[in-house]
């Protein structure tokens, strides 16, 4: 046995630090890592939940969110690596599932009890069976671009989409949990997904049947999706009660859920019937549709917006004086920018109008100088909140019906458009800050159809609710077939009116001469001309008062371009002859 040197003894002290040193560092990067992961909520969240969603993404692949694809892919040794991450952050779930720990009584829709359990809510999980869309339905099928509105036929039909059995389920339930399916690969897009409408829709309809209510009539939905957030349509942002992540709380009013529901699952169907009980071409009594059922009345007005110029000045005044003269008494709010001069404010205030001063939004994807680029300033309508409902009306809309029907809607109710989409010149739209915010933040990421606002909300809301054409009726003949000229001549004369309002596109009214409608001497705006439609926009004008007029008046460039078409118009030769006509319009010599 040897001796150990003082030599020896300093070799091995040092070796002994080097190690006590190591090992320290060692100690301190691990505590690093494991500071990290509990100072960030979302990754430990995700490696929680791809553990927990192991069995139910097995069903489907479009459910599985791709963390939990990897995980499966790789095997056990991922699978092991997430059940010891889920040690490693146990009880770290989102600080808003606080208020939901207890024993509550949870209704699960489209999601296992596991992974609400993994967020330590504890409780009892009534599973909502839901027997999952077939793949063979398509966003057109519940979004149809026509529908037999007139019931030429059989009239309008929605497919049947598949909701849970309630006579199984007993008992109220405390909170609705639900996951939102995300399918980045649906043809129209994530928010255009059959199954996450259905699953937004079954959790909805689990609110209102089966959720217990609290004092306010409210009842608690908690949701996750991957994709984005969930549909605006249904749990608007400003039931939102807190958002963590993927997750998204909402104490969501019933009544005003249940409305919502009452209507048909998608465009597929009228919101609004066209015809009333005793058959096709008896229009329907408004009266029958359903009341609100909240305390106090409802705060309504009407709305248009002018920006950038003064070319839909007499439009709006215009309409403002159809409004009126249809019977309606809700408020007139036009909202304007500072292209609106001091004159011609007198002149919408003498109309009915309320005058409201906005700043512009700029779209950020429409070129400079277009009028595109400002049309954004649509938006602002969503801060009008001393309104419960706002009906929006473009400028160049006459209404020779009484409207005031529409506010029983919610919103976003408009006509159909093209494809699965809906015509903004007539919208039921619901103000709202939040609602306004979000607009703002998408703007630059949500990309427009048709570079405008319509595109942009189409967008934003998939989920609306169809009114009968007649409710926003274009002027235009796109057949170009004898029928169709004389079926909309007819209605654009019919008096009692049979339309609620006409839609003046091409070349407007105010534009023309009143002898005539000037699109019929534009070759490529000829599908827009109508005398009748023309005629019935100048009876309003024959009656309004002097000091509304001015900014009707034409501009001398005006009425050379006018001049200028006609002469083209004798030198094509249109055999209708519109070029030939006299003018007899004061305007012309003003």
């Amino acid at each position: 046995m040897g001796v150990t040197t003082a030599g020896e003894a300093v070799k091995s002290a040092a070796r002994a630090s080097v190690i006590v040193k190591l090992n320290a560092a060692f100690l301190a990067l691990f505590l690093l890592a494991y500071m990290a992961l509990l100072l960030h909520p979302r990754y430990s969240y995700l490696l929680d939940r791809g553990a927990t969603s192991l069995v139910r993404c097995t069903f489907s692949d479009d459910a599985c969110p791709p963390s939990t694809q990897l995980s499966r892919k790789l095997g056990g040794v991922a699978a092991n690596k997430v059940a010891a991450e889920r040690i490693v952050n146990a009880g770290r779930a989102p600080a808003m599932f606080n208020e939901l720990r207890g024993r509550l009584r949870m209704g699960l829709v489209n999601i296992g009890r596991e992974d609400v359990l993994a967020l330590g809510v504890d409780g009892e999980a009534v599973r909502v069976d839901l027997e999952r869309v077939s793949d063979v339905f398509q966003w057109s099928d519940l979004f149809p671009e026509w529908i037999d509105e007139e019931e030429d036929d059989e009239g309008p039909s929605c497919p049947e989409l598949p909701m849970p059995d309630f006579s199984r389920y007993d008992g109220e339930v405390d909170v609705v949990v639900a996951s939102l399916p995300c399918n980045r690969t649906a043809p129209g897009g994530w928010n255009r997904d059959v199954f996450r409408l259905q699953v937004h829709l079954a959790a909805a309809q689990v609110a209102a049947r089966k959720g217990r209510r609290d004092g306010g009539g409210a009842v608690r939905v908690v949701l996750r999706s991957e994709c984005g957030e969930p549909m605006m349509d249904l749990f608007r942002c400003d039931e939102a009660v807190g958002r963590e992540g993927d997750w998204w709380m909402y104490r969501v009013d019933v009544e005003r859920l249940e409305e919502k529901l009452r209507l048909p699952v998608g465009s597929c169907n009228l919101a609004l019937p066209l015809w009333g009980s005793g058959g096709i071409h008896e229009m329907f009594n408004v009266s029958e549709l359903p009341a609100p059922t909240t305390g106090r009345p409802r705060r309504e007005a009407y709305a248009t917006v002018l920006h950038s110029s003064d070319t839909y000045l007499c439009g709006a005044i215009v309409l403002a004086q159809s409004i009126r003269r249809s019977g309606s008494t809700r408020d007139l709010v036009l909202l304007h920018d500072h292209t609106v001069s001091k004159p011609a404010l007198r002149a919408l205030s003498a109309a009915g109008w309320t005058p409201r001063k906005i700043k512009r939004i700029r779209n950020p994807r429409a070129a400079r100088g277009t009028y595109n680029e400002y049309n954004y300033s649509k938006f602002r309508l969503w801060q009008l909140t001393e309104y419960d409902r706002v009906v929006f009306v473009d400028a160049d809309i006459l209404v020779l019906r009484n409207m005031d029907a529409l506010f029983r809607f919610p919103q976003l109710a408009a006509v159909g458009n093209d494809g699965s989409l809906f015509n903004s010149g007539v919208m039921v739209i619901e103000p709202s800050a939040c609602t306004f915010d979000a607009l703002i933040r998408k703007r630059r990421t949500v990309r427009s159809y048709n570079g405008g606002d319509q595109g942009f909300l189409n967008e934003v809301f998939v989920w609306w609710h169809r009114l009968p054409r007649r409710v926003n009726y274009l002027k235009n003949f796109w057949a170009n077939t004898t029928g169709e000229r004389a079926l909309k001549e007819r209605l654009f004369r019919a008096d009692p009116a049979e339309v609620w309002s006409i839609h003046y596109l091409g070349m407007k009214p105010w534009t023309c001469y009143r002898d005539y409608d000037c699109n019929w001497n534009v070759a490529d705006q000829r599908v827009y001309a109508s005398d009748e439609a023309h005629a019935r926009w100048w009876q309003v004008y024959d009656r309004m008062g002097e000091a509304m007029r001015g900014p009707c008046r034409l501009s001398e460039r005006r009425k050379v371009e006018i001049a200028w078409d006609r002469h083209v118009a004798e030198e094509i030769g249109f055999a209708d002859q519109h070029w030939k006509i006299n003018i007899t319009d004061p305007r012309k010599w003003e």
